[in-house]
C-alpha cells in the first residue's frame, strides 16, 4: 500500500483541509508537518493548547487537530475540552506513549475521532487522518439528514394538518346548513373570546388555542337532529340530552387527530358553569379550564342577543345586564369585568355582524374616554 498523497483533496478542486499539529516538542511538529504537506494538507502548528486556542479564534476552523497529550501550559486533554466547545466540526485525534493509553480514552470519550500511539509509522497517521475526516463527514451527513428528515416531517405534518382543518370546516359549514341560526355565531364568539383574552393579558399559544377552540366549540352540534336545532317550542328532555352532548361529541370528532388535542378540554367544558350546575362534568370555579370560562361568556352572550328558533334576540342592554347578574354563579367573576372592559375594543370583520345595539349598550364606565 502506497501511503503519502491524500485523494481527499485532488482533482476535486477543493482547498487543502487545515491540520494544527499541537506538540511541545518542535521536531516531531516539523516531521510531521512536512510529511503531511507532502499528502497534500495544509499544515499548522503549536506548542501547547493555549497557543493552539488562539490560532483557532484567529484563523477560523481546522478539519483536523492532532493533538500531543502531555504539554506545559494546557494539556491535550483540557485543550480537546475547550476546542469541542468552539469548533465541534474538526477531527480531533490524540498523539499518546504507550504508557497513556487510559488517558487516549478518556479523549475518545470527550469527542476526539482516534488516537495513534507514539511512535508511530506515517502511513498509519495518514489512514488514522482520513479515517477521522470521514467519520466528521458521515456525522455532518447523518446532522444533515436528521435536520431535512426533521423539515420533511414537519412538511408532511403542516400538510396533512391543513387537510384536517379544511374537513373540520367544511363539517362546521355543513352544520350551519343545517342550523341556520348558528351562521355568524362561532365567528362571534371566536372575536368576543379574544377580545376578553386580550383584556386579560393573555397571549402566545394560549390565546391560539382558545382562537381555535372558540372557532370549533359548537362543533357536535352536527351531531343533534336538525329538527331538534330548529325547533320552536320548548324541547323534551330527550331532545335537551342531544343538546347537551355536543361538547362530548365534538371531543370525539377531534380527539383522534393530535392537532386539536390541545384544545378538547376548553371545548369540551365551555357549558360548565362557575357554580358547578353546567354541564358535562359539573366543574366549578378553577377547576374549569380557563378558555371555557372565557367561551362559556362569549357564548351566552352571543347566544342571548342572536335570534333563534324559539326566540327573538335580546337587546343587548339585557344581555349584558343578564351577563353581569349571572357574576360568581354562572360565569367567573374575575372574567365578567375583563368582558364588560372589552366591548369597546372589539373590531368585527365586514362579513360578520354585531348584534344590533352592540355600541349603544355599552355600559358608559366601559366607553372610551376622550381626552
Amino acid at each position: 500500500m502506497a501511503y503519502g498523497i491524500n485523494t481527499r483533496d485532488l482533482g476535486k478542486g477543493d482547498p487543502p483541509a487545515r491540520v494544527l499539529v499541537v506538540d511541545d516538542e518542535e521536531f516531531l511538529r516539523s516531521i510531521v508537518r512536512e510529511r503531511l504537506e507532502i499528502a497534500g494538507y495544509f499544515v499548522e502548528e503549536a506548542s501547547n493548547g493555549s497557543e493552539a486556542l488562539a490560532m483557532l479564534a484567529r484563523g477560523g476552523p481546522y478539519a483536523v487537530l492532532l493533538t500531543d497529550i502531555r504539554m506545559p501550559i494546557m494539556d491535550g486533554i483540557t485543550l480537546l475540552s475547550e476546542w469541542g466547545k468552539r469548533s465541534p466540526g474538526t477531527a480531533g485525534i490524540v498523539m499518546s506513549a504507550n504508557g497513556e493509553l487510559d488517558t487516549a480514552v478518556q479523549a475518545l470519550k470527550m469527542g476526539a475521532c482516534d488516537y495513534i500511539t507514539k511512535p508511530f509509522n506515517f502511513g498509519v497517521l495518514l489512514i488514522t487522518i482520513e479515517n477521522a475526516l470521514r467519520k466528521k463527514d458521515l456525522e455532518r451527513q447523518l446532522d444533515d439528514y436528521r435536520a431535512n428528515l426533521e423539515e420533511k416531517v414537519k412538511e408532511q405534518t403542516d400538510t396533512i394538518n391543513s387537510m384536517y382543518v379544511r374537513s373540520i370546516d367544511a363539517m362546521i359549514k355543513a352544520l350551519e346548513a343545517k342550523d341556520f341560526y348558528t351562521r355568524g355565531h362561532s365567528q362571534r364568539v371566536t372575536i368576543y373570546s379574544l377580545a376578553i383574552a386580550e383584556e386579560l393579558g393573555m397571549k402566545g399559544q394560549e390565546v391560539e388555542d382558545l382562537r381555535r377552540a372558540s372557532v370549533l366549540h359548537d362543533l357536535g352540534k352536527i351531531g343533534v337532529r336538525e329538527a331538534v336545532l330548529n325547533k320552536p317550542g320548548r324541547l323534551s328532555d330527550e331532545e335537551f340530552a342531544d343538546i347537551i352532548r355536543h361538547p362530548d361529541t365534538a371531543v370525539r370528532i377531534l380527539e383522534p387527530i393530535p392537532f386539536f388535542r390541545p384544545l378538547l378540554p376548553a371545548i369540551l367544558h365551555h357549558h360548565e358553569q362557575f357554580d358547578g350546575k353546567g354541564y358535562p362534568s359539573r366543574l366549578a370555579g378553577n377547576r374549569i379550564p380557563l378558555g371555557s370560562r372565557i367561551m362559556a361568556i362569549a357564548d351566552t352572550f352571543d347566544a342571548m342577543t342572536s335570534t333563534r328558533a324559539y326566540r327573538k334576540a335580546l337587546p343587548v342592554a339585557d344581555a349584558i345586564a343578564e351577563i353581569r347578574r349571572c357574576s360568581g354563579t354562572q360565569f367567573d367573576p374575575d372574567i365578567v369585568p375583563a368582558f364588560l372592559a372589552c366591548q369597546s375594543k372589539v373590531v368585527i370583520p365586514g362579513d360578520v355582524d354585531l348584534p344590533e345595539g352592540f355600541e349603544e349598550a355599552i355600559p358608559l364606565v366601559y366607553l372610551p374616554q376622550s381626552s
